[in-house]
């Protein structure tokens, strides 16, 4: 969605001081990888029996048949399908509306200590992504994807973007372009929803913010909390950092976007 912007007389937050359109938030935004720590995170996979897994990501799960059938999503973000292609080697294929967005090809090393997923896809726009994933076994034995894996190195190959515009006289709209996805909400401590085809049922958002330059921000998932973000706009305002707590994570993923 886009928005034009308006001229704003009326102050917003802060004691009045701070007009949207000078806003420090407001502007386009891209991912640095450089500087971004998106590892560390861990999951852990269940052997239920029967080829039944549950995929434990934080307080939130996933119970699928590894079998190569699609298994719907419980939050209704599409489908999920896994099966074995071999003793060490998997292949994921994902969903929407029927139609395929990503498929991953997942190996692990002989030891069984290593496990890589290399990940095509497109997203809503149209525009083609390829992501690995490295994760190290650092819980369980043996060679089978049952343990739990900490994610050692997450390399995005297309950064990206990220806009945010004023949204009404006292919020923010945050926006990536590339899958559609929109939250506009205001900073009063109410819930708002985001919006997109890729968005997961049930996604609200509230916030408040702390200084011109310092938001947070707690989203949830039917009700669930998901995560806990703190947005921080550096001094210069060249640098955008998100510094996000997940449930059942020790280490929060810290995201730095430079601005464009």
């Amino acid at each position: 969605m886009t928005r034009t912007l308006r001229s704003v007389t009326l102050a917003c937050l802060l004691a009045g001081t701070l007009l949207a359109a000078d806003d420090p938030f407001v502007g386009k935004w891209k991912l640095n990888t450089v500087e971004s720590k998106i590892t560390g995170e861990q999951d852990k996979i269940v052997d239920l029996g029967a080829n039944k897994y549950k995929f434990i990501f934080g307080n939130m799960s996933e119970t699928i048949v590894m079998d190569g059938t699609d298994q719907p999503l419980q939050f209704g973000a599409g489908t999920w399908a896994l099966k074995p292609e071999g003793s060490d080697t998997w292949k994921e294929v994902d969903k929407r509306d029927g139609k395929v967005t990503a498929e991953a090809a997942w190996k692990m090393s002989d030891d069984g200590k290593l496990l890589t997923i290399d990940v095509n896809g497109t997203r809503v726009d149209g525009s083609t992504f390829s992501n690995q994933i490295a994760l190290k076994r650092v819980g369980g034995s043996g060679t089978g994807l049952a343990g739990t894996w900490q994610s050692t190195k997450v390399d995005l190959g297309a950064p990206l973007e990220f806009d945010i515009e004023p949204y009404e006289s006292d919020g923010l709209s945050f926006m990536f372009p590339a899958e559609k996805d929109n939250l506009s909400m205001k900073f009063d401590g109410k819930e708002y929803s985001e919006q997109g085809p890729n968005v997961a049922a049930g996604s609200m958002s509230s916030g408040r913010r702390t200084s011109p330059n310092r938001l947070e921000v707690t989203s949830k998932i039917k009700g669930k909390e998901a995560s806990k973000t703190e947005y921080v706009v550096s001094p210069d305002g060249k640098k955008l950092t998100l510094t996000i707590h997940e449930p059942g994570q020790m280490t929060p993923l810290t995201i730095v976007y430079d601005r464009m």
